[in-house]
């Protein structure tokens, strides 16, 4: 049956709009999902201790690409449903930048998460362990700005690297928000689980487009060259 000449096409009613939303996060979700399957395996095979930090560290890596993906994808969505090669020639095109930030953030990571999971133990002073408590939280905020720098424009690493740190004092508000929702990510690994928290990621990765709009725009205002 062929809908008759004249007659309204049912997609661009408020239901058939609402279903092409609906569909087309789903899609997105299920390319974050697979381009970041590697880490959610080799987190599952492990026990939640803090033995296992440096673990869950190599295991975050495919994590970051794969969230970078999906946050182009949203920045750049449309009525058409062709998330599939969208997503792919984003995650083709920011893997190499991704990662030059990615890595060392979640070494780094590491490094802290075992000071301040061991350091009673160790002896190591209280003040040093409320250090990499301070120094975790703030890198978990500067990265959470690189991903996004880094997903949306072709910089050098070092650069990346310093737009995010400035960043963070630059636009308090971003980085509240970006808080906001490192937060919501952490009670849902503490008290679910992390499939819950990679269930919900495309959702994570629009608020922080939403979140990051005004730093994108900045940088793209002052650090980037008009087009001829």
């Amino acid at each position: 049956m062929t809908r008759e000449a004249g007659a309204p096409d049912p997609r661009r009613g408020i239901l058939g709009r609402a279903t092409g939303v609906v569909y087309w996060y789903l899609l997105v979700e299920a390319c974050f999902l697979l381009a970041a399957a590697p880490a959610f395996i080799g987190m599952l095979l492990l026990e939640r201790d803090a033995s296992n930090v440096p673990l869950y560290a190599l295991c975050l890596i495919p994590v970051g690409p794969a969230f970078s993906a999906a946050m182009s994808t949203i920045a750049a969505r449309s009525d058409e449903l062709t998330v599939w090669p969208q997503f792919w020639k984003a995650y083709a095109r920011n893997v190499v930048d991704v990662l030059w930030v990615w890595v060392p953030a979640l070494a780094l990571a590491a490094v802290l998460g075992i000071t301040v999971a061991y350091g009673a133990t160790a002896g190591v002073d209280g003040f040093f362990v409320v250090a990499a408590v301070v120094f975790l939280v703030i890198l978990a905020l500067w990265a959470a700005n690189a991903l996004v720098i880094a997903s949306f424009f072709s910089f050098r690493a070092r650069d990346i690297a310093r737009l995010a740190l400035y960043y963070l004092a630059a636009r308090p508000l971003v980085t509240l928000g970006a808080f906001s929702y490192l937060l919501i990510a952490a009670a849902i690994v503490t008290f679910t689980s992390d499939w819950v928290l990679a269930l919900l990621g495309v959702f994570f990765a629009a608020f922080a487009v939403v979140n990051a709009k005004s730093m994108t725009t900045d940088i793209r205002a002052r650090f980037v060259a008009p087009e001829a």
